[in-house]
């Protein structure tokens, strides 16, 4: 096995621990201050969980990381296939298990999902068709599928490649335009402004370990900049959300830490583990992170008890987890292969079509 795959398996545990970073925030602090579990909570995690939403900038940073690996040596075709295949199938899935627990088990201000709402989500990003999402978490999956989507479309050009530098350095300038000035939604959710400097870091980190020029460093300092100015940016719809306010120096920490744990796992020997132990954990991670949360909230809700709480958080995180083992094992593989299929007969179709029609004289 090379350096690199060991690498990729070092980033595979720490999306599952990222993962598991999320659900604690959620289920350890944001449960409790929003009374999505009706009651229930664990305030003795709040201190530290109220932090744990960094689990996100971890996902962002691996992402263009790893988007980056993926774009390299394959056509635009096969990259869109390749992330439709790993995206969609499952999403849908976990959407539909998602909407059937909570029309069943209905958390507390959130209301009965509806037929129009679970269509919404065959895009996957259901706001955008004017339905909120099933599930809270599902906001970073619509930022992960436009950031696919901008690779796809740079990659389609010819220029991912060669002009990667002014592509993340324009990027970055946009972001913070946008940010410190502009103020324009529309931007922020088309170019990711926000958390653009996490994905930035995550690629230009991939190009320094294949050997680009100095020149990436000064794009992976502007990165770790804007990355540790983040949690500032959002930290005032944070208050809003939750009427708390952070401190500073956790702020000023938590953008630092979180692009240092990916530096670390991209750059470290791998860990002393079974490459399939490994990749099987990493596997988890996608379908428990669309799971957890508002499938926990209405588990919570419907069980759980002062007395009780901790017996409901155990048996749910282990059939989470199991959950997402099967899905993992069985059905995702099986849908990528449907859809590869699906993608090569239509691509076979077309050149078909093509060749049939009559030439310009």
């Amino acid at each position: 096995m090379t350096q690199n795959q060991k690498r990729l398996l070092n980033l595979d545990i720490l999306r599952l621990v990222s993962a598991l970073l999320v659900l604690t925030y959620h289920y350890g602090f944001r449960m409790e201050v929003t009374g999505e579990g009706d009651g229930t909570g664990f305030p003795e995690f709040a201190p530290v969980a109220i932090w744990l939403d960094s689990g996100l900038l971890i996902f962002f940073a691996i992402s263009g990381y790893v988007i980056t690996l993926s774009a390299e040596g394959r056509t635009p075709f096969d990259f869109a296939v390749g992330r439709v295949a790993r995206l969609w199938p499952t999403f849908v899935l976990c959407a539909s298990a998602t909407a059937i627990v909570l029309n069943n088990w209905p958390v507390p201000g959130l209301p009965a999902p509806a037929v129009k709402q679970w269509l919404a989500h065959l895009v996957i990003n259901a706001r955008a068709l004017g339905q909120p999402f099933l599930d809270g978490a599902y906001w970073t999956i619509a930022y992960e599928a436009m950031f696919y989507g901008w690779v796809f479309v740079f990659m389609a050009l010819g220029w991912f490649k060669k002009y990667w530098r002014t592509i993340v350095v324009c990027w970055l300038a946009l972001s913070i335009a946008n940010e410190l000035r502009i103020d324009s939604e529309a931007l922020r959710k088309l170019l990711i402004t926000e958390y653009s400097g996490y994905f930035v870091f995550g690629m230009t980190l991939y190009k320094l370990r294949q050997g680009q020029s100095p020149g990436a460093f000064l794009i992976l300092a502007a990165s770790i900049l804007w990355a540790t100015a983040t949690p500032f940016i959002i930290e005032p719809k944070f208050f809003e959300l939750y009427g708390i306010h952070r401190s500073t120096a956790g702020l000023a920490l938590t953008g630092p830490i979180a692009i240092s744990c990916v530096a670390l796992c991209a750059m470290l020997p791998g860990f002393p583990i079974r490459p399939a132990v490994a990749i099987g954990v990493g596997g988890l991670t996608y379908p428990l992170y669309l799971l957890h949360q508002h499938i926990g909230y209405a588990v919570f809700a419907r069980f759980g008890t002062v007395h009780g709480r901790w017996l409901v958080a155990t048996t749910l995180i282990a059939i989470l987890l199991f959950g997402s083992w099967l899905i993992a094992v069985f059905f995702e593989p099986a849908a990528r292969r449907f859809v590869r299929y699906l993608a090569r007969h239509a691509s076979a179709m077309s050149a078909r079509l093509a060749k049939s029609q009559p030439q310009m004289p």
